[in-house]
């Protein structure tokens, strides 16, 4: 009987077959070493996780303790008649209703020239250049009453011309003194005088000069040139324009008081005078935006805005219940499938979870009123699991109507609930905190597996060349051998 000892190097497939179960067996340690490389990866990637989620929390509990913007005190305005005048609030407005009446809007101060005709020649007797001055208004912090002065010089030639393009040159003039004002930064765009040339009827044209901004304090004022080119327009005339003479369509008048430029209203019998129909300084931290004249009394409603402050507390808690939740899926042992979450083992890190439910849970001595000095005394309760949300809303918003300090307190009282939760997570989440230092860690292990996955898969490679090397020459011999065994068993056989 004859037998076949070359079947396991027939061919170079089974040399690569033998190669790679010798390779298997002795890459073992490698890849123990990639396992624990992934789960390096996989830890790092919850402790991301972790670093944002108590990030957010800490964001909102320094909202909430926000030094200069009381978010609990946020107020909502109404209108009667919001046809008549709008109206929004700030969080430092006081409660309360008031009554107003408008008896006149604030209105951009115009002034006219006389009537042209278009092709008549009214300016022939010009023959040097005429310089006017303009007086706008350019309040500053440290002078709001501060006027500038914009010179304009139209040239000698321009009056040789048709009196429309007479007209049309001296705008052209004008605009382009106030652009060049704008991009020298001399004034605001918004301070700045615009003229332009209308058509009242075919062949009749008249200069229009109209301010941006409403108001007395944006009034215009003129001062001639030495041929009284304003004068023959009729565009400093101190009188109201009629029919085809020039002068104000508005009474500028000669206070705050008196100009009709101004709009004037009556809040709860007091008389203001203001410059524009929006209005932030009648009543304080509210705005008013005047859209109608009217004699008969509207009312101003300004409550607490308890629907916005509840979603400021709403937010907060919903990064708590985030936060409860995810250190709950990985520093603890799942009760339904005994799995371990990946930092369960981690004492750093399972303690927050408990911490943070402490305070949640604290009693908060800093605050005016005792009745109110834990969550649970504006409504806000635990259920089975450690979420926190609003469960009675009623109470919640007889605290906040009672006094909105009483439900701020609670959370931005030296030892409130926000101070607390955004000092205890500092550590953790700062730059160079426990967090970061964790993540380090696990940077520099993987670091050091990098190198030795590195150095083994080095050794491996000469193992797999050695290997297929010492099959080779083996496939080689048994060739031989094989040919031997055949000539012997042809020799006896015959």
């Amino acid at each position: 009987m004859t037998t076949e000892i070359t079947s396991m190097f027939s061919s170079s497939n089974s040399i690569e077959y033998l190669v790679e179960q010798y390779l298997r067996l002795e890459s073992g340690p490698r890849d123990n070493l990639v396992k624990q490389q992934n789960d390096l990866y996989e830890r790092k990637d919850v402790l991301s996780d972790l670093d944002s989620s108590l990030s957010s929390l800490q964001s909102i509990s320094e909202r909430l303790i926000d030094p200069i913007t009381d978010h609990f005190a946020t107020k909502s305005a109404s209108s009667s008649d919001s046809e008549k005048v709008s109206v929004s609030a700030g969080s430092t407005a006081e409660m309360g209703n008031h009554s107003i009446t408008v008896e006149r809007l604030a209105i951009s101060d115009t002034r006219v020239s006389r009537q042209f005709d278009d092709s008549g020649s009214s300016f022939s007797s010009y023959t040097t250049d005429q310089t006017i001055s303009i007086e706008i208004a350019h309040p500053t912090e440290a002078d709001a009453n501060k006027r500038l002065a914009i010179d304009v010089t139209i040239d000698a030639a321009s009056f040789a011309q048709d009196d429309r393009d007479v007209l049309i040159q001296i705008a052209d003039d004008i605009n382009s003194a106030m652009y060049t004002a704008i991009g020298a930064e001399t004034i605001d765009a918004n301070e700045a005088v615009n003229v332009s040339v209308v058509t009242e009827e075919s062949g009749k044209s008249r200069l229009v000069f109209r301010t941006q901004n409403s108001g007395y304090t944006y009034r215009m004022d003129f001062t001639d040139s030495a041929d009284s080119l304003l004068a023959d327009l009729e565009v400093n005339a101190a009188v109201q324009s009629t029919g085809t003479a020039g002068g104000y369509i508005t009474d500028v008048g000669t206070s705050a008081t008196d100009s009709e430029l101004n709009a004037k209203f009556v809040i709860d019998g007091l008389t203001f005078y203001r410059d524009a129909n929006n209005v932030t300084n009648a009543l304080s931290g509210v705005t008013l935006k005047l859209l109608d004249t009217f004699t008969s009394p509207q009312t101003v409603t300004v409550t607490i805005d308890t629907d916005t402050v509840r979603s400021e507390v709403e937010s907060f808690l919903d990064k708590y219940n985030d936060a409860i939740d995810y250190l709950r899926e990985n520093t603890q042992m799942d009760p339904d499938t005994y799995e371990r979450g990946l930092l369960a083992d981690d004492i750093t890190y399972r303690g927050i979870h408990y911490d943070l439910r402490e305070i949640m849970m604290s009693t908060i001595s800093g605050v005016s009123n005792s009745e109110y000095s834990k969550l649970f005394n504006i409504g806000i309760e635990t259920d089975d699991d450690g979420r926190l949300s609003i469960t009675d809303s009623e109470k919640f918003t007889e605290a906040l109507e009672s006094n909105s300090s009483f439900v701020a307190e609670i959370f931005n009282a030296s030892d409130g609930i926000a101070n607390q939760v955004n000092d205890y997570l500092e550590n953790y989440v700062k730059v160079a905190g426990t967090i970061d230092g964790s993540k380090n860690n696990i940077d520099d292990q993987l670091s050091y597996l990098d190198d030795r996955i590195d150095l083994m898969d080095e050794l491996l490679t000469r193992r797999e060349n050695q290997l297929r090397e010492e099959f080779t020459q083996l496939q080689e011999m048994m060739y031989q051998l094989s040919n031997q065994q055949s000539f012997f068993s042809s020799f006896f056989g015959s």
